[in-house]
C-alpha cells in the first residue's frame, strides 16, 4: 500500500489541475426533493423494474445495481436474496438471461432478448462471487450457484473471439463493446481467474486503445454520441485496466475537463448516468457529490434507473453528500 503513495499524489495533482477536489465540503445536507429510491422500483416478488412505473425487468441493470451496493457494503442481504431467488431459475439453457415483462397480475414473460449477452453473463458471475465473499448467499443460492456460474461461463466462452481475446455481444452478432469487455474483466477478477483477467486487460488495451482515443465499439459507429463514445471511457477507471492508478486518474481528469459539465447537466441526453459517479468517486469524491446535487430536486425529465438509485444509495453510504461548490 505504501508504494502507491507517490502515484496517488500525482493523481491528486492531476485531478486538482482539472478543477477537481479530493475532499468533501462540510455542511448540512441540502433540503431538496429526492429522486426515486430502490423501493420505488420493486415489483413485489423480488425483482426490480428498470425504470419507475415501467414494466420491464432487465437483469443486467439489477445485477449492476446490487454489485455497486455490495461494493459500498450496504446491507442488502434480504433484497439480494429476493432478487437471486427471482433471477436464477430464469437462466436459459444456453446460460443467458432474457428481459422480462408483466402486464397486470399475469406471469412474467421473456418479452425481449438481453440487451447484451456478454455483460449480462459477466454481471451475474461478478454479483454471485461478491455476495459469496461477503457471506450474503443463502444456503439455497449457494447450492444453485455452481450451475448458474457454469452456465454463464459457457455463454462467455461462446462469445470470446479466440484471435483477439475480446468478447462479442451475441453469438450471432460480431459486435464488440469496450464497456462489456471491461465488465467481463471485473467478473474474471471477482471469480479469482487472475491470469484470464490479466490477459483480457491486455487484449482490451490492444484492441480498443487507438493511441489518442479509445474506440468504444467494433464495427465503428458512424456517428458519435455520449453513449457509447463518451461513456465508454469511464468504465476504464476500474482497477487493473490501466497499468497504474495514476494513469487512470490522469484519464479521469482529462475526461472530466472535457465532458464533466455535459454529463452533470445532461446536455447530450436526459439520462443521469450515475455509474460515472460511482466509477470516479474514490479519486474525485467531490465530483460524485456534484452528481448527487445535479439530480436534486428530482424531475421526471431525468432518465433515472434502478442503477442510478443504487449508486445514489451507495455514495451516501460511502460518506458522500450532495454539496457541490459550483
Amino acid at each position: 500500500m505504501l508504494r502507491d503513495l507517490p502515484a496517488l499524489g500525482r493523481v491528486s495533482a492531476l485531478l486538482l489541475a482539472a478543477g477537481l477536489a479530493t475532499t468533501l465540503l462540510a455542511g448540512p445536507a441540502l433540503a431538496t426533493a429526492q429522486p426515486p429510491g430502490l423501493s420505488d422500483f420493486r415489483t413485489g416478488d423480488g425483482a426490480y423494474f428498470t425504470t419507475v412505473g415501467g414494466d420491464l425487468v432487465d437483469p443486467y441493470f439489477v445485477n449492476k445495481a446490487f454489485i455497486v451496493l455490495l461494493q459500498a457494503r450496504v446491507d442488502v442481504r434480504a433484497e439480494l436474496d429476493g432478487w437471486l431467488a427471482w433471477l436464477l431459475p430464469r437462466q436459459r439453457a444456453d446460460g443467458g438471461f432474457d428481459r422480462y415483462c408483466r402486464a397486470g397480475d399475469r406471469d412474467w414473460t421473456a418479452c425481449r432478448k438481453a440487451d447484451a449477452d456478454d455483460s449480462t453473463a459477466a454481471t451475474t458471475i461478478e454479483l454471485l462471487y461478491l455476495a459469496l465473499r461477503n457471506g450474503l448467499l443463502s444456503d439455497r443460492v449457494k447450492s444453485e450457484m455452481p450451475a448458474v456460474v457454469r452456465g454463464s461461463e459457457t455463454m462467455l466462452a461462446r462469445l470470446k473471439n479466440p484471435e483477439t481475446g475480446i468478447y462479442q455481444v451475441f453469438a450471432d452478432t460480431p459486435t464488440y463493446y469496450l464497456m462489456d469487455n471491461v465488465e467481463v474483466y471485473t467478473a474474471l477478477v471477482a471469480s479469482g481467474r487472475t491470469k484470464a483477467a490479466d490477459a483480457l486487460a491486455s487484449a482490451i488495451r490492444h484492441q480498443f486503445d487507438q493511441g489518442r482515443s479509445w474506440q468504444p465499439a467494433f464495427p465503428r459507429f458512424e456517428h458519435q454520441s455520449f453513449y457509447p463514445h463518451v461513456l465508454a471511457r469511464t468504465f476504464l477507471w476500474v482497477p487493473g485496466v490501466f497499468t497504474t492508478r495514476a494513469e487512470a486518474g490522469s484519464d479521469m481528469a482529462s475526461w472530466m475537463a472535457q465532458y464533466g459539465d455535459r454529463w452533470r447537466r445532461r446536455t447530450d441526453d436526459h439520462f443521469a448516468w450515475g455509474l460515472v459517479a460511482w466509477n470516479l468517486h474514490q479519486l474525485a469524491p467531490i465530483e460524485a457529490a456534484c452528481w448527487r446535487h445535479s439530480v436534486r430536486p428530482y424531475s421526471s425529465a431525468i432518465g433515472w434507473t434502478v442503477l442510478d438509485a443504487a449508486v445514489d444509495v451507495a455514495l451516501q453510504h460511502s460518506g458522500i453528500g450532495v454539496e457541490c461548490p459550483r
